[in-house]
Parts: C-alpha cells; structure tokens; sequence
C-alpha cells in the first residue's frame, strides 16, 4: 500500500503541473477570442471573467484526458530514470502493483470528469452561450464609431458599415445580410444615405435605412443566377429576429446532459452520447499506454515520448473519422466506436499484464492443462 500511495502522490502532481499549464494556455486563447468577438461592446470586466469561468468545464473535456496521459508519462519516466521501478521488482513488488495504482489512479479520475462530462459542461456552456448572446444584443447601436465595420448577430452574418455619424443620426451606409441554405443562398446589399436602428417594445432591434439601393443576389454552389435591384425611400429589417426564438425553443445537443442524451433517439445525441462515453474510457486507456511505454521500451525518452504522443492522436483521430462516417453515412454504426474502443483497451491491458507473475502463473497452468489431455 505504501507503493500504491507514493505513485499516486507523484502522479497527481505533475498532473495537476500539466493541467494548470494547459489551462493557462487555453484560457489565454479563449480571452483573445472572446476580446475579439466582444470589441464593438462596452462590456464590463466582470461579465468577460464570467464568460471565461464558464468555458473552464469544456475545456476539461479535453484537456483533462492529455494532462492524465501526460502525467502518468512523465512520473514513469522519471521513476524510471532514477531507477526507482528497478528498486521496487528487487522489493518482491510485482507489476500488478503498478497496474492498480495506474487503475485506481484512473478511478479518481474519472468519477470527477463524468461529472464534467454529464452535468457541468453542458450547463456552463448553455449559460455561456445565453451570456454571450445577451451580451452582443445589448450593444448600445447609438454609440456607433465612424468607418468602422460591425457584426450585428452573433454569427456575423450581418455586416454594417457606417461612413459617418451625425447627430446620432447614420450617414453613407453600407449593409451585407448573408442566408446560407445548402440549396440556395442569398446575399442582400444595400447601400443607404441615412438611417437609424430602432429599439421595439418586445427587445427585437430595427434597423431603418433611407433613400438608398438594395441588391439581392441569388447562387447557388457559388455560382450568381439572379440578381434583383430595388430602389427604396425607406427599408427596414430586423437585427435579430431568429436567434432568441431558436434559443429559447430548440435546445442544442451540447447543452444535453448525459441523461438526456441516453433518452433522445437523435442520430446527433447518440454521436455526442458516445463521444462523451469514449473521452471517459480514455481516462483508462491514456495512462495505462504511457505506463506500457516507459515500462517495456528502452530507448530513449524522446522515442517514448513521440511514440505515446502517436498513439494519443491516433486514438482520438480515429473516432473523429468514425463520428464523420457515421454523420455522412446516416447510419448507427455506433458498434464500432466501441469495438475500437474495447480492442484498444483490451491490446494495452493485456501488453501491460504479459510480464506480470499473475500472467506467468495463468500461463503456466493453461500449459499444464493441455499437456495432460
């Protein structure tokens, strides 16, 4: 037990060593992003940290299950070179030992990433997701700069320029609303002398434009087939007159906790069911990888460390291709997802087994066994 214990301690260490760094990085991308999606809004420090706090849980979707692998690496390694595994077979330690220390390591883990992966993530990202929109919906469109180009919806398919500003009142604008259909799609221009947005009594802004030229444009695969022109003395439009009724009706398969995936018959929420379930298998199939390659390989640390690092994307990677078959297909070929992932498992459990006086015991005995018949 006292075995157990000293490799759980210098496990979680540099874990937790690692996991702070990648989240450092992260989060320093994420504040980027958000600093830029954000630029057109006077918002307040508070509500940007809120933001980043919220997108902490799904980063862990990710960045929890390479921290894991990476330090279970590094602690074998650095058992390893200073001969510490050595010390512990001269002990009478059998590897199984270590075996069960990386399980119940594994254990820990993945009983506090389920509930990122079943309840926090989803919920943090529903909210931040609301955030965000309240946040870009609440821009103050008086407070417009001149010559400067505008995102009005949070997908930036409506664009505004403004030339000049006089007396709250805007002047020479320059509109682009885009609609992507995978049939048909549409782009509206219009050009304006003066115009204004206008804030309705249900929360939906207007956006009114005056004496001014408007253009639909009509392709279809990036090929023009009509294009309408319109002379307007007056044109208004919705700013955002979609997003809200979406967001309130239509629930997002990310926003499901893991409950609600197992109940919906969505071809989606089973991909995202099982995703959710392959990133928790991974917290068993990582460490014990890296355990096997520092344990049975002895070259250099640079060829371990490549070599895990292979066997991680190659890992990852392969379930990408087989959530995009199964997306293009339209098929629930779910059964190979796990195929692959029960063949993984299987192959580094058995590879980190094979050395071991239980396995030389079962061995032995299956010989045994079939010599006497």
């Amino acid at each position: 037990m006292t075995f157990i214990k000293y490799i759980l301690k210098a496990v979680f260490k540099n874990q937790l060593i690692i996991l702070i760094i990648l989240f450092m990085v992260c989060f320093c991308q994420k504040l980027i992003k958000l600093l830029g999606l954000l630029e057109n809004a006077n918002v307040s420090m508070y509500l940007i940290v809120l933001c980043l706090l919220l997108n902490i849980p799904e980063l862990g979707k990710l960045i929890i299950p390479c921290s894991t692998f990476l330090g279970v690496l590094i602690t074998f390694y650095r058992l390893h070179v200073h001969n510490e595994i050595i010390a512990m077979y001269s002990c009478a330690v059998d590897k199984v030992l270590l075996i069960k220390s990386i399980l119940i390591f594994s254990v820990i883990i993945a009983g506090f990433f389920s509930i990122d992966l079943a309840w926090l993530s989803p919920c943090c990202a529903y909210y931040q997701n609301r955030l965000l929109y309240d946040i870009k919906d609440s821009i103050n469109f008086n407070d417009f700069w001149e010559k400067k180009i505008y995102s009005l919806d949070v997908a930036k398919n409506l664009i505004l320029f403004i030339d000049s500003v006089h007396d709250q009142k805007l002047k020479d604008i320059f509109l682009l609303k885009i609609h992507r259909d995978k049939d048909v799609s549409t782009s509206i221009i219009v050009t304006a002398d003066y115009g204004n947005i206008k804030q309705q009594s249900d929360g939906l802004k207007t956006i009114v434009l005056e004496n001014g030229v408007c253009y639909d444009l009509y392709y279809k695969n990036e090929v023009y087939n009509n294009v309408f022109i319109t002379d307007f003395a007056q044109y208004e439009m919705l700013v955002n007159p979609v997003f809200r009724k979406i967001f309130k009706q239509k629930k997002s398969i990310d926003y499901m906790s893991m409950r609600q995936l197992w109940y919906c018959e969505q071809l989606e929420a089973q991909i995202e069911l099982n995703w959710r379930l392959t990133l928790l298998i991974s917290i068993f199939v990582m460490p014990m990888t890296a355990m096997f390659l520092i344990t049975n390989f002895s070259n250099s640390y640079l060829f371990k460390f490549l070599l895990g690092m292979f066997l991680y994307i190659f890992f990852f990677v392969s379930h990408i291709i087989l959530h995009y078959y199964i997306i293009v297909d339209e098929t629930n070929s779910i059964l190979w997802i796990w195929l692959f992932n029960g063949l993984y498992l299987t192959i580094i459990f058995l590879c980190n087994m094979w050395n071991t006086v239980f396995m030389k015991k079962l061995v032995a005995i299956m010989f045994k066994h079939h010599s006497y018949m």
